[in-house]
């Protein structure tokens, strides 16, 4: 089959009823037309006469066993939210449960109040969670995931990596799948564990062929992230807007390397937490300007600041705001996350954009002024802690520049804005009140 300008070959192993692949690309294409064609030929390969033997069978796929592909129509053909599947949902009390949300850390940390939430309906059951981003490092310590299947990055590019994913998910004979992700590798993870009930979003919410993968679908109704995440529990219990928990665990060694630090620095209990580095190039604040930040935070309120990075283009940016706040700002040491959680448990203030430190300053409960250009504040902002958000008034010029282009968006917030924020929230919160510790 030709996709794109690109050969893929369908072929089923003699004696077995497994389809493999060389190339899953065309599922995965932005091209919605591409998407749709590609299941459209899935089917037809599925349900075509087996006596047929015409030559153009080959590409479409025609050994594909036919209890496969049905799923792919359940879009328009299969259960939506509603009564019907509510109640017969409702009754259902599962044993192993799945939560698939890959990426990335600040995604993941948004997830975990989901975690919480299936550990209070069903205490008993097993929950995994399968991630491919450095989150694994909190799951793995936290009071509700059971087990943390790890799934490689480039799974679906690799024949060998998806034959063990493959075996892995369908060994643990999940009862219950939830994807918050709602992307077609979060979906397909789903749906190879061949689970009775692979709950997921509908159009509101999941993009790309996931829906299809689905055997029930919600669709979202809420506005922030977290409290979108937690609908996906709605045949079960129905949650207030901001009833989620992240119940972040505290780690005892990372907790002590900090404490070891901050002690060396002499910068006391009252700091504030700067970040200048961003998953995407247009929600990065000009360090510069984070720098400035910081000299005026100490010359008005006397309290140091600490810049965290984490890759080495984000150090670089880190050592523009130091050098910038001549002297009211030290560069923090190189952390795992563990330890950049420890390190906002104990802050005064994190200021930073839509990033993962700045989820995890809401999951433990820091104080927070966030920076939203290309998202919005009331879907990924803080959520529970107390927070400033200030949202740019020039928005992204088109889906093109969301990701990758200049920070315009980010560039109309003016440091006066910023820092009249830090200043109000330092006020309503007391100097002598600092994040519980160890």
């Amino acid at each position: 089959m030709v996709v794109g300008g690109r050969v893929h070959w369908v072929a089923r192993v003699p004696g077995t009823s497994s389809l493999y692949c060389t190339h899953w690309g065309f599922l995965l294409s932005r091209h919605r037309v591409v998407q749709y064609c590609s299941v459209v030929f899935l089917w037809l390969g599925a349900h075509w006469p087996a006596g047929c033997r015409h030559p153009g069978c080959w590409s479409l796929g025609c050994w594909l066993p036919s209890t496969i592909m049905p799923t792919f129509l359940q879009l328009s053909h299969g259960p939506s939210m509603g009564l019907y599947w509510k109640h017969q949902l409702g009754h259902l009390v599962p044993n192993r449960v799945l939560i698939v949300r890959l990426s990335a850390i600040g995604d993941c940390v948004l997830t975990l109040p989901l975690a919480v939430e299936v550990k209070k309906l069903w205490p008993q059951c097993h929950l995994t969670w399968a991630v491919s981003c450095g989150a694994r490092q909190i799951l793995a310590e936290h009071e509700s995931v059971d087990e943390v299947l790890e799934i490689p990055r480039r799974w679906l590019k690799s024949t060998e990596a998806w034959l063990d994913v493959r075996r892995q998910l369908r060994s643990r004979r999940f009862d219950l799948v939830l994807d918050p992700q709602g992307l077609t590798k979060s979906a397909l993870i789903a749906w190879l564990t061949r689970a009775q009930v692979r709950l997921g979003f509908n159009r509101t919410q999941a993009r790309e062929i996931a829906p299809f993968l689905y055997t029930h679908r919600v669709a979202r109704t809420k506005r922030h992230m977290v409290d979108t995440f937690l609908e996906l529990l709605r045949p079960w219990q129905e949650l207030p807007n901001g009833g989620g928990e992240f119940r972040m665990p505290v780690f005892p060694e990372a907790a002590a390397a900090v404490e070891q630090w901050l002690h060396q620095q002499r910068l006391g209990d009252r700091w504030v937490a700067l970040n200048p580095g961003a998953g995407w190039p247009t929600k990065q604040w000009p360090p510069e300007r984070f720098g400035i930040l910081a000299r005026e935070l100490y010359r008005l309120q006397r309290i140091r600041s600490v810049v965290f990075w984490g890759t080495e283009d984000e150090r670089l940016l880190a050592q523009i705001a130091v050098e910038e706040s001549e002297g009211a700002a030290r560069l923090a040491p190189d952390c795992c996350l563990l330890e950049l959680t420890e390190f906002l448990r104990r802050s005064t203030l994190m200021v930073c954009g839509d990033t993962g430190p700045l989820h995890l300053a809401s999951a433990v409960g820091a104080p927070a002024v966030s920076l939203h250009g290309p998202t919005w504040s009331d879907e990924v902002g803080p959520y529970g802690n107390l927070h400033y958000a200030i949202q740019s008034n020039v928005p992204v010029p088109s889906r093109r520049f969301k990701r990758r282009g200049p920070p315009y968006s980010m560039l109309a917030i003016e440091l006066s804005e910023v820092l009249q924020g830090c200043l109000q929230v330092l006020e309503q919160r007391p100097a002598s009140s600092i994040a519980p510790a160890a």
